[in-house]
């Protein structure tokens, strides 16, 4: 009989141990500020406007361009357009490179202007956004579309503020 009840005695002891920890440990996520969570990395920016350009933007710029179109060949004139998954996965990533390479020209004190330069760069990355929407759909004229579009803002763009 003691055995049950030293059983029974130690059980109720964990149980209330076990309650007090839980409590406490409430308490102290409670008790813990705000900012104590992780700070976000700052970042320096390395690369100047025209090397986002030239080993970003252009790259991906012309993967747009390019996807979809025609060519003369010996047999005649031949259609290209992305045929995979894949194929159109690289047009969608290559909107996102342009996408991506418009937030990094607006960060920090890269943009040129706070007027026209960062009307231009967020008129690029719609154009990007158009060209993944157009990838994702699969629908070939809207990539066509989307890299027309692309093209138009960046020579209007390549107009105003030199390529030099």
């Amino acid at each position: 009989m003691k055995t049950v009840y030293w059983l029974f005695v130690v059980s109720v002891a964990l149980f209330i141990c076990g309650i007090a920890f839980i409590i406490a440990g409430e308490r102290t996520a409670r008790a813990a500020p705000a900012g104590a969570t992780a700070a976000p990395i700052e970042t320096t920016p390395v690369a100047t406007i025209k090397q986002i350009m030239v080993g970003i933007t252009n790259p991906a710029a012309y993967v747009v361009y390019e996807a979809v179109g025609t060519k003369s060949t010996s047999k005649g004139v031949e259609e290209i357009a992305p045929q995979t998954d894949e194929d159109w996965q690289k047009v969608a990533s290559a909107g996102a490179a342009v996408v991506e390479s418009g937030n990094l020209m607006l960060t920090g004190s890269r943009a040129i202007d706070k007027g026209d330069w960062v009307k231009m760069t967020h008129d690029m990355m719609e154009q990007g956004k158009a060209a993944i929407k157009a990838a994702e759909s699969k629908n070939k004229d809207a990539v066509v579309e989307a890299g027309g579009s692309l093209n138009t803002t960046c020579d209007a763009c390549h107009m105003r503020y030199s390529r030099e």
